[in-house]
C-alpha cells in the first residue's frame, strides 16, 4: 500500500506544540512527521540538487527534517526514536550546528552524519519529547541557507 503525502499544516516555531504531537505518535509507535522551514514567498530557493549533483557534496538548501517515534526491537527492547535531518550545509552537520541553538547534545548517538545524505542521530531514551521538539526546530533553522520566516511546514503521517 502506498502512502499518500498528507496536506501541510503550518507550526510556529513552539516545541510544546510539535512536542505533543511527538507523544501521539509515540504512544501508537507509528507513523512519523517531516518538517521543512517555511521560506518568504519573495526568497529565491535554488533547486534541489538533480540526479546529475551525483558528485556534489550538497543537500537540499532547505532542510527537511524527519522524526520516527521509539519502538522495540524484535527481542522486545525499547529503541529510542531517530531524527534526520537533510541539509545543504556541504560539511558534517555536526560542524555546522556546533555553536548554534541545534548544537546536536553530547549524549545523543550520532548514527550518520554525510554533507549530501545527511544526519540522523538516536536522543537517549530519557529525553523527552519537549527537548526533541526543541532541537529538531533550532537545528533546522540553524542550518537553513535562505531565510525562514521561523515557521515551519509540517507533514503528519500516522
Amino acid at each position: 500500500m502506498a502512502v499518500t503525502r498528507p496536506l501541510p499544516a503550518i507550526i510556529e516555531h513552539d516545541p510544546a506544540v510539535l512536542a505533543g504531537i511527538m507523544n501521539e505518535l509515540a504512544s501508537t509507535r507509528s507513523g512519523w512527521i517531516n518538517l521543512l522551514p517555511q521560506i518568504p514567498e519573495n526568497v529565491p530557493v535554488p533547486s534541489t540538487p538533480n540526479a546529475l549533483a551525483v558528485f556534489s557534496k550538497r543537500g537540499p538548501v532547505v532542510p527537511l527534517g524527519t522524526w520516527t517515534p521509539p519502538s522495540t526491537t524484535r527481542a522486545g527492547d525499547p529503541f529510542p526514536p531517530e531524527i534526520g535531518i537533510q541539509h545543504g550545509a556541504a560539511r558534517r552537520a555536526a560542524d555546522a550546528l556546533a555553536d548554534t541553538p541545534g548544537a546536536i547534545p553530547h549524549d545523543w548517538q550520532v548514527v550518520s552524519d554525510n554533507p549530501r545524505r545527511g544526519v540522523v542521530v538516536r536522543p537517549t531514551l530519557a529525553t523527552s519529547t519537549l527537548d526533541q521538539a526543541t532541537w529538531l526546530l533550532d537545528a533546522l533553522l540553524a542550518i537553513c541557507l535562505p531565510p525562514s520566516t521561523g515557521r515551519f511546514q509540517m507533514f503528519r503521517y500516522a
